[in-house]
């Protein structure tokens, strides 16, 4: 089943949210998308987090930036869900909420390189993440010029830090990295266009304009991995994408990505994500279910 698209709730008075939700028990778990970035502070809870293709455990003051349409959901461990409540604070804006050119000006350069990255989702760790945690909590305390001010300064630390973590694959967001020089994003676009086929290297080297040699070593320096990890990453992302939709078979979704034979898919897959494809496919199934059940109540509410 598709994502949900979720409309974010703000203020006619205010150009973006800060909201403290609080959940009887667990997270509402639902798998969605919006089209505003969304910064996230998990203040009391435990369970599994997934964004995009990606899953992994999440505790308190986990923290956590989402790009723009990417899917995401926090799950609660069904053994706390009712013993304590759920509660974060989450920061939703739009792109454009200063206007359509406002992050392209020079001065926000790096800020608008790091949301171009956060269409993987980011985990923010270190001390950038205490300092973040600080000013999320004094935001909630702010209006006007002053909350506006705080945001940008969030921001600000979040572009210039090195302690993110880069979540989903690129495979699934199919996101083309443009902080690179011309030649590298020809490649890049090369091989998202063409990584569902048996894509060759020798084949990128020629839209590089380079030897083989040359070009391996090349793609290796700058993307700090070698050329057939990042097409089978490519490829697994994909897949899981596929899985995640639950409309198509195993077999099916492995030639669909470009894998030879169903062996080699599983294990490829099974290398990068530590699950088989029908044991990743599975983890997602409960998140699906409770997504059905919310659009069936909400296309037919009771009387």
């Amino acid at each position: 089943m598709d994502p949900l698209l979720l409309k974010v709730n703000k203020t006619e008075t205010d150009s973006f949210s800060v909201n403290h939700f609080k959940y009887t028990g667990s997270f509402p778990g639902l798998w969605h998308y919006h089209a505003e970035y969304e910064l996230t502070l998990i203040l009391k809870s435990s369970g599994t987090r997934f964004v995009g293709d990606h899953i992994d455990r999440y505790t308190e003051n986990d923290l956590i930036f989402i790009g723009k349409n990417l899917a995401h959901t926090w799950k609660t461990d069904s053994s706390k869900e009712k013993n304590q409540s759920s509660e974060a604070l989450v920061i939703h804006f739009k792109e454009d909420f200063l206007g359509k050119t406002f992050f392209t000006t020079p001065e926000l350069y790096a800020v608008e390189k790091f949301l171009q990255l956060s269409q993987r989702g980011i985990k923010i760790i270190g001390k950038t993440q205490a300092a973040i945690i600080g000013h999320i909590h004094q935001i909630q305390t702010l209006s006007g010029v002053n909350k506006l001010i705080k945001l940008l300064q969030i921001l600000s630390l979040l572009a210039e830090s090195t302690e993110l973590i880069l979540l989903s694959s690129e495979g699934y967001s199919q996101y083309i990295n443009e902080n690179t020089n011309d030649r590298l994003n020809k490649v890049h676009a090369y091989i998202m266009n063409n990584f569902k086929s048996s894509i060759r290297l020798a084949d990128a080297a020629d839209v590089a304009i380079m030897s083989p040699t040359a070009f391996s070593r090349y793609f290796k320096q700058r993307m700090q991995k070698p050329f057939s990890q990042f097409v089978n990453e490519l490829k697994v992302g994909y897949a899981c994408k596929l899985l995640m939709l639950h409309k198509f078979s195993i077999q099916q979704i492995c030639f669909e990505c470009g894998f030879q034979n169903v062996s080699n898919f599983n294990k490829q897959f099974k290398s990068y994500t530590e699950l088989s494809p029908k044991q990743f496919q599975l983890k997602h199934r409960t998140m699906y279910v409770q997504a059905s059940l919310y659009q069936l109540q909400e296309n037919n509410p009771a009387d």
